[in-house]
């Protein structure tokens, strides 16, 4: 593009009445078991009758966020928190040990999602595939291999959501379409961008990876096994490179950051924090909706 059509298409508008957003986006960052609070936004945008028209979520966002594209409303997603352990989710991952070649031997990661696929099937009654859902849906995954982004809004929702929890070290990579797959965290936490590629001219983001009022990452709970040390350290990273926060026209930041990552006993401050992070701004986000 011509330097001269680049400033044409930044000029600034005087509009007698803007027009109105007309599609809301929805983008869902990672936080592992804080993912708890996206259910808690949710709940408090469907008590303001405001439903996304796109979502867009990245490891636990995907998780969350493809179940309510899927009609799994937050009111059930809120109910079936209590019900949810670790053990319905995760296998251990760890072959005996051949010394003699143990570079080989060792598994990919500690533990294995795939236990993740039959779950999310039952939740929604039967395996479904992403273009089948209510609305546009994308869960990202990175490719270990090359780095690049990888945006799935194509083919069976669980495979894609359960390849956009990959955490590496804890969790095994997945194999999709001939790409070996690791959580999105590690290249896009918070894919605003691709909410816009996907038809959002208004975006709603929750982040569960707060920063303090100076811009620096908050204090984050003392991890207590190998699992959360590896978590910590990832999200660290990707708060650090986090930059498409900037691109969203809100951005909903939970009070998360005391609560340890795999912590599913602390669901109802996650609901809490979550909802209150978005009652705060719902007045906002009407008055730029209803503009």
């Amino acid at each position: 593009m011509s330097l001269v059509n680049d400033r044409v298409l930044n000029r600034r508008r005087a509009w007698d009445e803007p027009p109105r957003p007309h599609a809301v986006g929805l983008v869902l960052g990672g936080g592992a078991a804080r993912g708890i609070a996206h259910v808690g936004a949710l709940q408090a945008l469907e008590e303001q009758e405001i439903f996304p028209d796109v979502i867009v979520g990245t490891s636990v966002g995907a998780l969350v966020g493809g179940l309510y594209a899927a009609g799994v409303s937050a009111a059930r997603l809120r109910a079936l928190i209590p019900t949810i352990s670790w053990f319905d989710l995760v296998s251990l991952k760890m072959p005996g040990i051949n010394l003699t070649d143990i570079a080989k031997s060792l598994p990919l990661g500690l533990l294995d999602l795939d236990k993740m696929i039959p779950w999310i099937n039952s939740l929604v009654g039967s395996p479904v595939a992403i273009e089948e859902l209510n609305l546009p849906f994308a869960a990202i995954g990175t490719d270990l291999l090359t780095g690049e982004i990888v945006v799935m809004n194509k083919g069976p929702l669980a495979p894609a959501i359960r390849a956009s929890c990959g955490v590496p070290g804890v969790f095994t990579p997945y194999r999709r379409n001939g790409r070996l797959l690791v959580d999105g965290v590690v290249a896009n936490n918070l894919p605003v961008n691709v909410a816009q590629d996907l038809g959002a001219d208004y975006v709603i983001a929750v982040d569960l990876l707060p920063m303090n009022a100076g811009q620096e990452m908050e204090r984050q709970a003392e991890p207590r096994n190998l699992a959360e040390v590896a978590m910590t350290a990832l999200f660290m990273l990707a708060r650090a490179t986090q930059i498409e926060q900037a691109l969203a026209d809100v951005v909903i930041s939970p009070a998360v950051a005391h609560i340890n990552l795999a912590d599913l006993t602390a669901s109802e401050a996650l609901l809490d924090a979550g909802y209150k992070a978005m009652v705060r701004e719902i007045s906002r986000i009407k008055a730029d909706l209803m503009r």
